[in-house]
């Protein structure tokens, strides 16, 4: 189902204000969306991890049974209340990425509204993954917000971590290329603490899709998030 928010969404990350939408461009997007239902194939895998406590410095997190080390003061900040979390990973599938390299060819609009779409798509995936996390929380535990190697000091490669730990090659077909790229392009990997307090899970430029190409960003403006 379409709903306003992925409307305002997608019109955000293509850059165009709500309040200037005309109706031409708001058909195009609610046309891709229902377009973009007969071509994704989301698929989704995700596990907890218990932290470790053990400390070697303050930038270091470490997760009980594994081999896998972070070097992140964000991370740390994260998991200040947390004693477990959860990783994931999803995608929308090849089929998303052949469609916006076709219209690449074709026509820049259409590919840059698919493009925008398609980011809007994934981030509802895994919100979606969130509700069902949520729904096995115990009581009194409460999830973060969710962070994604790339955004602060989280390094790319820990998406390699990621879908080494998930099998998500296996699973979901979701690889990463030698420059830290998902493949498909459509896909996220992320990781979210699992705390003890509520924490503040609000939106922000951390935690968007673009924050590395946000228009409003380069005009030092904000969207509205």
């Amino acid at each position: 189902m379409i709903t306003h928010t992925m409307l305002s969404d997608a019109l955000r990350y293509i850059g165009v204000p709500k309040d200037r939408a005309d109706e031409t461009i708001k058909q195009k997007v609610m046309d891709t969306f229902s377009f973009l239902e007969e071509v994704a194939l989301p698929r989704v895998t995700y596990r907890k991890l218990m932290l470790s406590k053990r400390e070697l410095s303050e930038e270091d997190v470490f997760f009980k049974n594994t081999s896998l080390i972070v070097k992140s003061k964000d991370l740390i900040k994260l998991f200040k209340n947390c004693e477990s979390c959860y990783i994931l990973a999803a995608t929308l599938g090849q089929d998303v990425d052949k469609q916006i390299h076709l219209k690449q060819r074709l026509d820049m609009l259409d590919a840059v509204v698919l493009d925008a779409c398609s980011s809007v798509l994934i981030d509802k995936v895994c919100d979606d993954i969130e509700v069902e996390i949520m729904e096995q929380l115990e009581e009194n535990t409460y999830l973060t917000m969710r962070f994604s190697p790339g955004y602060g000091d989280v390094p790319l490669e820990f998406s390699g971590d990621i879908l080494k730990l998930l099998e998500a090659s296996k699973r979901i077909g979701l690889t990463l290329t030698k420059s830290y790229m998902l493949l498909p392009s459509k896909s996220v990997t992320a990781i979210i603490g699992v705390s003890n307090e509520r924490e503040n899970r609000q939106k922000s430029c951390m935690n968007c899709n673009l924050v590395k190409q946000c228009l409003y960003r380069k005009r030092g403006e904000r969207c509205g998030l």
